[in-house]
Parts: structure tokens; C-alpha cells; sequence
């Protein structure tokens, strides 16, 4: 039996991103981790590099990094994915700007990759998925979708590939064995001896092979955990190239294969059954979901932050959909206005700002979230400027919304962290 162990790595930087922290995770992740990927023949990644992450490579000097990626996609070591280019929680954007999002990460790599990318897989911005955005992801013509593990709803697949209504493959990932190496509580020969074994003994399993998927964030290996692309990727891909492995896990027919995630459907049958995918992200737990609260770290009920943050993008959403259909061919201050607008909007959508609004699960940075905040602050300013300027009072009271909850936004992230400290 051969275990097909199918590995994603994940890596994004925000628009927000101080030049020295990029700078740092660049010398300390990405370059070596690279590096590491082209020293072994058999690597064999899909990787999902947002399209914010190359633009700011480029613009800050760092444009050797994507050299070195551009070599390991020519050499079919790594596998781009799709993605949404500012990284923003696709369920809880307006469809629009889903689309947008995507079709302007597209540009990038077939600006970067040319005629070598294709729409295979597709990295939903933390996992969060949903029924509209599987249904989006379809229509851009992708084949398949990773998902956390949580968002399967039914036996777990792991020899076989299930579909949605639409015809898109879902891929889930082992949450558990992923979050092992996520936090290193396993090591390259613990993991390689478990692969060996994994799912042999499920129920019902008839000595077929089985398929693994594991994807975590990039920056764990070498920026979160120290020389980690070597002391585990590295030695995971030497350990399966010279089949290191306990001989009591190892038999002739026990057998490890990398494996591209695009490729499984060569070595799996598709099932019959059609399924749609659980609305969560790889960050919600079972507890979330009983609880009715998909995406926990960005949307959560109980948050005061994320109340006041969504009531802003509420109204900016509609501010911006005004702007986008003025006539900017009539007068140069709404052209200027409106693609200020838009420069900050787009990039405002990123997911980090509510993410550091969780003091309660350790994420927790005022100046963080208002980074963030203030993109989107300045987009609704220059939106209401545009539309001022062309004569058109239809966002004023979008406008007084935004700067209302703004202010209650600034008071709650006070009060936070005056409560906080006094714990």
C-alpha cells in the first residue's frame, strides 16, 4: 500500500507590514525554505503566496525571493495556487469583491509564472469557506479547494476525493496532524513513521492506498521555529527518499509518495456522492461551530471590536458601490478621489485587523488592528470625496455611519485594553 502524502504551505505578509519585520521573516523563512526545497529532488509543494506578498518583495527589494520560487515552479517543485490577492475572509465579503480580489491575484501570476500556472487549486485566506465561495471558486474554472478538516461533513476521505454539487474537488487537511507540526510536537522521523501507517487500520479499509494532506503557515519554518525547513521539511524529504523508516511500520507494500494535491485524482476515484463543505475556517473549532460561529477570529458575536469593525465595513461597502458606478471620465478630482478610494479599500479587506482583536485567544494589538482600520478609514474618506465632488449626496449618511462606529471602534479598543491590564 502507498500512503500519498500531499503537503501545502501558506505564506502572506500584510499590506500593513513593517519593512523591518519583512525584511526579517524574508532572511529567516523564505529564502531558506526555498533553498531548502530546491536542494531535494523530491519536493513536491503546493504553495499559496498571496498576491500583496510579491508586490512587496518587489517594491522593498527583495525580488531574488521570487526569483528563486519562479525556479521551483519551472522545476515542478512547487505548485501556485489561487488566491484572493489582500488575503481578506472571502464568506464575509460583498460577492463583488470576492471576484475582484481574485481576479486581480490571478494577474499576478500569470504576470509571475506565465503560461507554467493554471487554475488548479485555490487557497480560500485562512480556510474560510463557504457554499458562495466554492460556488465562486468554481466559476473562475479552479478544479479544487482546501479546507480545514472541520469543514468536512461526512466519514473522513482519505481514499477517495468528494465534490461539490458544481464539480469542485474539496481536499481537506489533517487538522490534528498538521497542528502537530505546526507547534512541533512531533519530530521528521515520528511523522514519516506515522505517515507509514496512517489510515491503514480505519474501518472498511481494504489495504487501499490513502492520501494525507497536511498545510500550515510557511513562516512556521524558520521564522515561528528556528531552522524548522530543515529539521523537519528537510529531513521528512530525506527520510522518505532513503525510506528511513521503522522497519516494523515499513513492508514491501508500505510505501510513501509525494504527491501534488492536483495529481491525487490520477491515484483516487472520485466519489459519487456530492457534498458541500461546512462553513468555518481552519481557526474554528467544534465548540465555534455549536455555537453558530464559523469565523470565529474575524466575525465573533461577543466581540465588541468585530461588532463595530463590521458595522464600518457595512457602510463602506455600500459608500463604495455608490463610487464605483460615477462617471470618472467627466472630472479629474472624482477620477483621483475614486481610485484613492479604491487603492485603500482593497487593500483594507485583509483579514489581520480583526484577527488582533482576540484578546481572549492571545491575539491582541491595538495599533495592529488600527492599521488596518485606518486603510479602510481612508478609503471611506476619499469614496465621500468622490461622490461629493461629482455632486451626488447619496453617501452622506454611509459616511456619518463609518465615522460614528469609528469612534466607538477607538473607544472599545481603549477600554480593552485598559481592561486587559487590570487582570
Amino acid at each position: 500500500m502507498t500512503t500519498y502524502w500531499a503537503p501545502l504551505l501558506h505564506i502572506y505578509q500584510p499590506p500593513t507590514q513593517e519593512l523591518h519585520v519583512l525584511k526579517n521573516i524574508n532572511e529567516e523563512c523564505y529564502i531558506p525554505l526555498f533553498d531548502m526545497i530546491n536542494k531535494h529532488e523530491n519536493a513536491k509543494f503546493c504553495l499559496n503566496i498571496s498576491g500583496i506578498l510579491i508586490e512587496l518583495l518587489y517594491e522593498h527589494g527583495m525580488g531574488n525571493t521570487v526569483d528563486l520560487l519562479k525556479n521551483l515552479v519551472a522545476e515542478n517543485k512547487i505548485e501556485i495556487m489561487g488566491t484572493a490577492k489582500f488575503h481578506p475572509i472571502l464568506p464575509l465579503l460583498p460577492k463583488k469583491e470576492t471576484y475582484r480580489q481574485i481576479r486581480m491575484n490571478e494577474e499576478i501570476n500569470r504576470r509571475e509564472f506565465g503560461n507554467i500556472w493554471e487554475r488548479n487549486g485555490f487557497f480560500p485566506p485562512e480556510m474560510a469557506i463557504s457554499s458562495k465561495v466554492a460556488k465562486i471558486v468554481r466559476e473562475f474554472g479552479y478544479k479544487w479547494v482546501i479546507m480545514s478538516g472541520i469543514a468536512c461533513p461526512i466519514d473522513w476521505p482519505y481514499d477517495k476525493i468528494y465534490t461539490s454539487p458544481n464539480g469542485l474537488q474539496l481536499f481537506f487537511r489533517d487538522d490534528i496532524l498538521s497542528n502537530k507540526i505546526s507547534f512541533k510536537k512531533i519530530t521528521a522521523k515520528e511523522f514519516i513513521n506515522e505517515l507509514s501507517i496512517f489510515y491503514k487500520f480505519q474501518e472498511g479499509n481494504n489495504n487501499s492506498d490513502t492520501y494525507v494532506i497536511t498545510a500550515m503557515d510557511g513562516e512556521t519554518f524558520g521564522h515561528h521555529i528556528k531552522n524548522y525547513e530543515k529539521t523537519f521539511l528537510g529531513k521528512s524529504l530525506e527520510l522518505i527518499n532513503d525510506f528511513e523508516i521503522d522497519p516494523k511500520a515499513k513492508s514491501k507494500q508500505d510505501d510513501i509518495t509525494i504527491e501534488f494535491i492536483s495529481n491525487l485524482d490520477q491515484h483516487f476515484p472520485i466519489a459519487s456522492k456530492k457534498i458541500i463543505p461546512i462553513e468555518s475556517s481552519w481557526s474554528t473549532t467544534s465548540r465555534d461551530l455549536k455555537c453558530e460561529v464559523p469565523y470565529p477570529l474575524w466575525s465573533h458575536p461577543d466581540n465588541n471590536i468585530h461588532k463595530y469593525y463590521w458595522k464600518i465595513m457595512k457602510s463602506l461597502n455600500k459608500l463604495m458601490r455608490l463610487a464605483d458606478n460615477l462617471d470618472l471620465t467627466q472630472n479629474w478630482d472624482v477620477e483621483n478621489y475614486y481610485n484613492t478610494a479604491r487603492y485603500f479599500y482593497d487593500r483594507g479587506l485583509h483579514s489581520c485587523p480583526p484577527w488582533w482583536s482576540n484578546p481572549l485567544r492571545g491575539a491582541w494589538s491595538p495599533n495592529l488592528i488600527y492599521n488596518g482600520v485606518e486603510l479602510l478609514m481612508r478609503a471611506a474618506l476619499n469614496a465621500q470625496l468622490a461622490l461629493v465632488n461629482a455632486g451626488v449626496s447619496d453617501g452622506d449618511g454611509y459616511f456619518d455611519s463609518i465615522s460614528y462606529y469609528h469612534g466607538l471602534l477607538l473607544m472599545e479598543l481603549y477600554s480593552t485594553t485598559k481592561k486587559n491590564n487590570n487582570q
